[in-house]
C-alpha cells in the first residue's frame, strides 16, 4: 500500500515536493493512516484537528490522541473548539461545514499549499448513494474529487479493509467514533444496510461502480469547459451581467444547458427557458438573483444590486460627497471640454445643498441640444438602457429640478455659457 501511495500522491501533487501541507486528523484510523504514510514518504506536514465536544470526555480523548500522534511524529499541532448543539438536526452537515469555515482560516493566516482529508474510496461509494437519494445532477454523482481548490484527497484509491489492515500490520493507534454505528445519520444508514448487499452483487462492483463515477467526473469536466466557453460570450460589468440570447437560445438539448448555465444562480431551466419565450421586461427571481428579459439579452444581476431603495438620497454640499458616488465641485477659471463624467454648471442658478437620488417614474428635464422637456423614462428607452441600468441610474437635483442624468446628460436650463460664472460637478 505504501508504493501505491507515494506513486499516486506524487501524481496528485504534480511532483510537488516543497508544499507547505496540513492534515485533518480526527483520530480515526483513515486520517491516522494517512498521516503515517505522509511521513513514511517524508513528505513536510502540519497536523489539525477539531473537538465538537458532542461525544463528552470521548471527544477529548479523540484530540489528546491526534495531539500524541503531532507530538511522535514532531509535527506543528493545531486545534479548535467548534461546539455544536447534539439536538439540533443536520449536524453532519453542520460539523463539515464548521470545519471546513476552520480550514480556510488556517490556510488563509498560514499560506498552506493544500488541506488532505482522509476520505477513501468506500467513502466514495457512499457518496453516490446518498447523492442518488437527493437528486444529485451529474457533478454530484461524479462522487468526491481528488483535488477541489486548497483540499486534496489522497487516499480515494483506496478502500477501508485496506486502511484498517495497513494500521494493523504497523501495529498504528486510533479511535473508534462511536456514532458512525448509529443509523440516525442517512451516511450510516448506507454504509451498514445498502452498501453489504450492494457489494456483494460480483467481485467487480466496487471497483466498476469507482470506474464509472470516474466517468462521469470526466464527463462534467468536459460539459465545464463548454459552459466556460459559452460564458465567454457574456458581457460582464461592475454590478451586472449581460446574456445574449444567441450565445443560448440555440442549445440543444436545452434544459440540460439551461440548468448547468444557471442554477448556481438558483434559477431553475424550466423558468428560464419560460423566460427565452416570453416579451421584454419579463424576469425571474432567486434568492440571491434576478434574470431579466431584454429584447436581444437577458440581465443577470444580484438582487441586491436590483433592489436598491427608491427612497435613497444623499444631500450634496459645495464641498461634494464621497458616497454613494465621488462628486468633487470646484470652481473653474475657464472652460473646459465637456466629458461624461462631468458638467459646468452656471452658479448663479445653483444654491446648495443639491441632491442625489435614484431617478423616479414622472421625473422630466430639458436636454442639452434639444427643445423642450422630456421624460427620463423616453430618454432612457431611446438610449437602449436596460431595466437594471434605470434601476440603478442617479440623478442629480436642484431643489426639484433634474440638474443632470450623471454620467450620461445634463439639463440646459442649469448649463454655464461663455460669460457666466460656473462649477464643474465631476464624478470618479
Amino acid at each position: 500500500m505504501e508504493q501505491r501511495f507515494r506513486e499516486h500522491i506524487a501524481s496528485v501533487l504534480e511532483g510537488a515536493t516543497n508544499l507547505k501541507i496540513l492534515v485533518a486528523v480526527s483520530g480515526g484510523v483513515d486520517s491516522v493512516v494517512l498521516v503515517h504514510l505522509l511521513s513514511k514518504c517524508a513528505y513536510d506536514f502540519e497536523v489539525a484537528h477539531v473537538n465538537y465536544k458532542l461525544r463528552g470526555s470521548d471527544s477529548d480523548l479523540d484530540e489528546k490522541l491526534v495531539c500524541k500522534l503531532a507530538a511522535s511524529l514532531q509535527v506543528p499541532f493545531h486545534s479548535d473548539t467548534r461546539l455544536i448543539d447534539p439536538n439540533e438536526s443536520g449536524i453532519q452537515k453542520k460539523a463539515r461545514d464548521l470545519r471546513y469555515a476552520w480550514f480556510r482560516e488556517l490556510v488563509a493566516l498560514h499560506e498552506y499549499d493544500a488541506v488532505l482529508t482522509a476520505h477513501h474510496a468506500d467513502d466514495q461509494l457512499e457518496t453516490l448513494f446518498l447523492r442518488l437519494s437527493r437528486g444529485s445532477g451529474l457533478e454530484g454523482l461524479g462522487g468526491i474529487q481528488a483535488k477541489k481548490g486548497f483540499l486534496i484527497r489522497p487516499l480515494l484509491p483506496f478502500f477501508k479493509d485496506e486502511i484498517i489492515a495497513y494500521a494493523k500490520a504497523n501495529d498504528l493507534s486510533w479511535r473508534e467514533d462511536a456514532s458512525n454505528s448509529s443509523k440516525k445519520y442517512l451516511r450510516n444508514a448506507i454504509r451498514h444496510d445498502v452498501m453489504p448487499t450492494f457489494l456483494s452483487l460480483s467481485p467487480q462492483t466496487a471497483t466498476n461502480t469507482l470506474m464509472s463515477m470516474q466517468h462521469l467526473q470526466d464527463a462534467f469536466e468536459a460539459i465545464d469547459i463548454q459552459i466556460n466557453a459559452i460564458k465567454q460570450q457574456w458581457i460582464n460589468s461592475k454590478e451586472v451581467t449581460t446574456i445574449p440570447l444567441i450565445s443560448i437560445q440555440h442549445l440543444t438539448p436545452r434544459g440540460f444547458w439551461l440548468h448547468h448555465l444557471f442554477s448556481s444562480f438558483g434559477f431553475d431551466a424550466v423558468e428560464v427557458d419560460k423566460l427565452l419565450g416570453t416579451h421584454a421586461g419579463k424576469k425571474c427571481i432567486s434568492t440571491t438573483h434576478e434574470l431579466l428579459r431584454e429584447r436581444d439579452h437577458l440581465v443577470l444581476s444580484t438582487t441586491t444590486a436590483t433592489h436598491d431603495s427608491l427612497d435613497q438620497q444623499y444631500l450634496v454640499s459645495k464641498k461634494g460627497l464621497e458616497y454613494p458616488l465621488r462628486i468633487q465641485i470646484s470652481n473653474l477659471s475657464k472652460r473646459s471640454k465637456p466629458a461624461s463624467n462631468s458638467i459646468l454648471i452656471d452658479t448663479s442658478k445653483l444654491s446648495f445643498p443639491l441632491l442625489l437620488r435614484r431617478w423616479r417614474e414622472g421625473d422630466v428635464f430639458y436636454p442639452t441640444g434639444m427643445k423642450g422637456k422630456k421624460k427620463i423614462s423616453k430618454f432612457f428607452k431611446d438610449e437602449k438602457m436596460s431595466t437594471v441600468e434605470k434601476k440603478n441610474q442617479w440623478v442629480l437635483c436642484h431643489k426639484n429640478d433634474v440638474i443632470w442624468i450623471v454620467g450620461k446628460r445634463s439639463d440646459r436650463r442649469f448649463v454655464a455659457n461663455d460669460f457666466s460664472e460656473s462649477l464643474q460637478i465631476k464624478i470618479g
